[in-house]
């Protein structure tokens, strides 16, 4: 067992999962307290976040940072990190917990299981490249075209189902009404469906979007697929939620640890699902965070 010199920051996002999070939270305060385990607390405010935590990580001393939510949560702690020299302790609590199913390869454990992993010095760990886009990072994947349109009009359009559900009414709002955009990606210039760039095999929650990919390679796999008529998506969407378009005449597939993506307009876009607009995108590798496994 960890000794009370241990000290965990934890960053918890309440609104994760619609609120289920706030359960999460609950069980993991107790268990803590438990094991005489000394923490702090940050609760996700959804502005000046990383400010905050920085400030928190100068003036003490942790030894291990727990992040209780989804992919979103995730992408702030890693925007909010002044280093990524502390181990990151991930309890998924988000709508999809992509980047978890990576981490915990062999199928996301119980809360009882992951709470565990800081009660011991010898957890191992897997090292996760982090990657800049212009000036933010993110952890799991970069995706636009249909996929970033979907994330951006998830994100600012209100409505009366939960996140999941909105997200599945984009998806197919989006196959039928979705223009496919010509923009230019390290010098290839022609009219795109979906552009991918993965550090992780699945985002959305469900799409095996690039089913080769590694975390650790200090490459991203990057996923093309050019215009396809209304019919053709149909077709094609689901063998990306199975993993199976990669071999298809519509799809390239590279591995890149470097890629320049640009349009003549702003072109919509999500960096772990978090919605960004921009005429230009430069993307490159910024690091490895080790993630108790």
């Amino acid at each position: 067992m960890q000794t009370a010199e241990n000290h965990i920051l934890i960053i918890y996002n309440p609104a994760a999962q619609g609120g289920a999070s706030v359960a999460v939270w609950t069980r993991f305060e107790e268990f803590l307290c438990v094991n005489n385990i000394r923490f702090h607390c940050y609760t996700t405010l959804g502005k000046d976040d990383a400010e905050h935590i920085h400030l928190l990580m100068k003036s003490q001393a942790f030894t291990v940072v727990s992040i209780i939510g989804g992919d979103g949560t995730i992408n702030l702690a890693v925007n909010a990190l002044p280093h990524f020299d502390i181990p990151v302790h991930l309890i998924p609590a988000g709508s999809g917990n992509d980047l978890a199913k990576m981490i915990y390869s062999e199928g996301i454990p119980t809360y009882s299981d992951i709470f565990r992993r800081v009660l011991s010095t010898n957890t191992p760990t897997i090292p996760v490249d982090i990657w800049k886009c212009n000036d933010r990072l993110f952890a799991n994947g970069f995706g636009c075209g249909f996929d970033g349109s979907i994330a951006y009009d998830t994100k600012f359009k209100k409505g009366i189902w939960g996140t999941k559900m909105k997200y599945w009414v984009e998806i197919v709002k989006h196959i039928f009404f979705y223009r496919s955009p010509t923009f230019t990606v390290n010098g290839a210039a022609y009219p795109t469906f979906m552009l991918s760039l993965a550090n992780g095999q699945v985002y959305g929650g469900d799409f095996n979007v690039a089913p080769l990919a590694e975390v650790s390679d200090g490459l991203l796999d990057v996923v093309r697929i050019t215009k396809v008529s209304v019919l053709l998506r149909f077709f094609y969407l689901p063998l990306v939620l199975m993993g199976k378009h990669l071999n298809k005449k519509v799809v390239s597939h590279d591995r890149l640890n470097r890629v320049v993506i640009s349009a003549n307009e702003p072109l919509t876009a999500h960096l772990d699902g978090e919605p960004m607009s921009e005429k230009e995108y430069e993307i490159s590798h910024a690091g490895r965070i080790a993630f108790l496994a």
